[in-house]
């Protein structure tokens, strides 16, 4: 007889093939088969579960964690190259950071606005002694000096002294400088007399490691006090500026060459004009020596910058040394500040 089922009433044909389909007889041989095979299946699937929990245990534990890639590649033999050697490179996490710390080296971008403070300014010594140079101050210059000298034959075996001022106006590189300075002719009588010197320069020749200068001046050409100081004169100069040692950095040996002519005190006696010159080398890069010929004796002298960074000058010269003038031959002490206050 036939079990009823939940299908009989749906499914009438599917009753009528099983009814006409003979039931088939399996052998020993055929039944030992089908057992072994449900049993491998079945132990099958228990290795499956059981490995499946070790792996599960071994990434939960902390102690085993450099075993996970390992075992993940056993069980997931399809997982991709890329996938695998990223589990393996957890092993070194040292290694890892180094090679981050290099890419974001790598990725750094150059600021556009470059945050180094600019170094400061340096200042030579004085190169020129008791001679004009054709160098002068430009726009934005300002200076003071004060000197101190000794009596020679002029003031009676007293020693007094003078203080000079000047500025600058206009350009020498681009067109024309003119130097405008005022001499107090005496501490002593301090302001009863006083004389103005105007010059005008351009640089003509300008080279990395040479540059020529040439000038114009009147010395004297306005004076106020009873006491005649110098005599008025016009006179013109050339003067060459370069380095001995180019290539040293910390001291080329900055060398200035200046001839001129002209008259006033630049001139002997009853002659008309003189003839003037000198030579200075910066010896260091605070210390500048030198020598020339102011028209009418021999002068020679020592210039120190004390700090590098700071615009203030001492010169001891003596002048006249061959005591050619009536002044005879004194010795000067001088002591100088200037600075530019346009913005660099």
């Amino acid at each position: 007889m036939k079990s009823v089922s939940a299908s009989d009433q749906s499914s009438p044909d599917v009753e009528k093939t099983e009814l006409s389909t003979p039931k088939k007889v399996l052998s020993s041989q055929e039944k030992n088969e089908i057992r072994q095979r449900i049993y491998l299946a079945i132990e099958r699937s228990k290795n499956k579960t059981e490995k499946t929990q070790l792996t599960t245990t071994k990434i939960d534990s902390k102690n085993n964690f450099e075993n996970v890639s390992t075992e993940a590649k056993n069980l997931f033999p399809l997982q991709s190259p890329n996938v695998t050697q990223n589990i393996d490179s957890s092993e070194n996490s040292s290694d890892n950071v180094e090679d981050v710390n290099q890419l974001r080296q790598q990725l750094l971008i150059e600021p556009l606005v470059n945050t180094t403070p600019a170094p400061k300014r340096t200042y030579q010594p004085g190169l020129s002694f008791g001679s004009p140079s054709a160098f002068g101050a430009n726009w934005g210059d300002l200076f003071i000096g004060a000197a101190a000298a000794t009596a020679g034959k002029a003031r009676d075996g007293n020693p007094d002294g003078s203080i000079s001022a000047g500025f600058g106006l206009g350009n020498s590189y681009d067109l024309i400088g003119l130097e405008l300075i005022f001499n107090n002719g005496s501490i002593k009588n301090f302001g009863y007399n006083g004389t103005f010197d105007l010059k005008a320069h351009r640089v003509v020749y300008v080279k990395p490691n040479h540059q020529i200068a040439v000038a114009g001046g009147w010395h004297t050409f306005a004076q106020y006090g009873n006491e005649g100081i110098r005599p008025s004169g016009a006179y013109g100069v050339v003067t060459s500026y370069s380095f001995l040692q180019p290539e040293n950095p910390v001291n080329p040996m900055a060398i200035s060459v200046s001839l001129g002519a002209g008259g006033g005190d630049f001139r002997q006696g009853d002659a008309t004009t003189g003839i003037f010159g000198g030579v200075g080398v910066q010896v260091h890069p605070q210390i500048g020596v030198g020598a020339g010929w102011s028209g009418v004796g021999l002068n020679a002298g020592i210039s120190v910058v004390p700090v590098p960074t700071i615009p203030f000058t001492i010169t001891a010269q003596g002048a006249d040394l061959t005591d050619n003038s009536p002044g005879g031959t004194v010795f000067v002490l001088t002591v100088g500040y200037g600075f530019n206050f346009l913005p660099r």
